[in-house]
């Protein structure tokens, strides 16, 4: 079948705090921006093939975990596993959509094609992280292909849900504050001409049974329960090392964040790191480490309510200073494999997020939003950076690609 998608499509839910929900995606769109990301990570002369050796990548097929999977790879040698959750093409469906699968699946498609053409072994286990039988068929994939024997894991998940293996029900996180309701500045669609509107929202606080469900989904005791299984299978090299990618935020979106229910979650995420680290130095002279990243754009980014009018202003104060994930993951392996090793901070993180959180950064971000006045239009260009940015998540506004031109299903979707 050919097709054609020429144009974006996504909406605000004002009822949920102006978040975005994406309508739609572009599968040539994506594979075009993961090979860009490829050429960007190129070094000359490539390194020695397994010379950075085998990891595996939990998440790997979005923002961060793609990312840090291109720079293992094209960077350092290294081969790897992914672990995702995407939706695969469905070519009876009658929904152009599902029968392209999703962006997560191009993604992992063209970083895979592009690793196998470089030497390296590059895999996926499509499959819930919570799910035990796809954590066998991870381990199965590392005995087979692997040389039995892994390196480091990065843990990338941002998965807004989870099974219970336990049970069979769904568990959902729930992005709310702590104890008290919050009141938030977001920005919504454009209406006609009239541009996009600054407005206000009040988020009530979440339920103690959604402060569990979101430390469930995501914390760290997922966490631990992959690395005890991946020890007790006796894949665990020398030195092994566990990489926790989060995010802490700062005082303009803390309400909801470090000091809302997904705050809990990462406390817990940090806890259990900080837990597998004495345990893997113990047992295989290793290390854990809670990497806390950068505000980045990402598909997540228009889901997590006031975030987007954050990003819109950080993109536009950080300017060439703002890093994208493959720049963030660059920089945090090129600390790792680097002869003194990451720096931490007094708590024991590696702050990637320095650069955001330099005070004439923050302060700056920090007078624009006391300066944002609800009901005021919000700023054309900045409304028109963040969504852009957005879009290229889902394979729009990617150079070089015709988005008029058709396109073969079957083709573009072809292993």
């Amino acid at each position: 079948m050919r097709l054609s998608v020429p144009k974006f499509q996504f909406r605000f839910v004002p009822a949920l705090g102006n978040v975005i929900h994406p309508g739609n995606f572009h599968p040539v769109g994506t594979q075009v921006a993961a090979q860009a990301m490829i050429d960007r990570a190129r070094i000359e002369p490539a390194p020695a093939r397994g010379s950075g050796g085998n990891w595996l990548v939990v998440g790997g097929s979005g923002g961060f975990g793609s990312a840090a999977r291109v720079v293992l790879g094209m960077r350092r040698g290294a081969h790897t596993l992914n672990v995702s959750y995407d939706a695969q093409p469905n070519p009876e469906s009658s929904n152009k959509i599902r029968k392209l699968g999703s962006p997560g699946f191009h993604r992992n498609l063209a970083i895979e094609r592009a690793l196998s053409a470089a030497g390296l072994v590059a895999r996926s286990v499509d499959g819930d992280a919570f799910d035990p039988a796809v954590q066998r068929r991870a381990i199965d994939a590392i005995q087979e292909h692997f040389d039995g024997r892994l390196d480091g894991v990065i843990w990338a998940l941002a998965a807004p849900r989870a099974i219970d293996p336990r049970t069979g029900a769904a568990v959902n996180s729930a992005l709310r504050p702590l104890g008290k309701p919050v009141s938030i500045k977001t920005f919504g669609g454009r209406e006609g001409d009239g541009g996009s509107v600054i407005s206000t929202l009040e988020l009530a606080p979440g339920t103690p049974e959604e402060a569990i469900a979101t430390i469930y989904v995501m914390g760290g005791g997922i966490v631990s329960t992959w690395v005890n299984a991946l020890r007790d299978a006796d894949v665990l090299a020398p030195g092994f090392t566990v990489l926790t990618v989060s995010y802490r935020g700062n005082v303009l979106n803390e309400g909801t964040y470090r000091k809302g229910l997904i705050g809990l979650a990462k406390a817990d995420l940090e806890f259990h790191t900080r837990a597998l680290d004495a345990q893997l130095r113990t047992a295989v002279g290793g290390r854990a480490l809670a990497v806390e990243g950068p505000a980045v754009v990402t598909e997540a980014s228009g889901g997590i309510p006031g975030v987007s009018l954050y990003m819109a202003e950080i993109l536009d104060v950080m300017g060439e200073t703002f890093e994208d994930p493959l720049a963030s993951m660059t920089r945090m392996f090129d600390q790792h494999f680097g002869e003194q090793g990451p720096t931490l901070d007094g708590e024991g993180l590696l702050r990637m997020d320095d650069r955001e959180l330099a005070p004439e950064v923050q302060a700056e971000v920090a007078r624009r939003f006391e300066a944002a006045v609800p009901g005021s239009r919000f700023d054309d260009a900045l409304y028109d950076r963040f969504m852009t940015e957005y879009g290229r998540t889902r394979g729009f506004e990617i150079p070089g690609v015709d988005y008029e031109a058709e396109f073969d299903t079957d083709e573009v979707c072809a292993v």
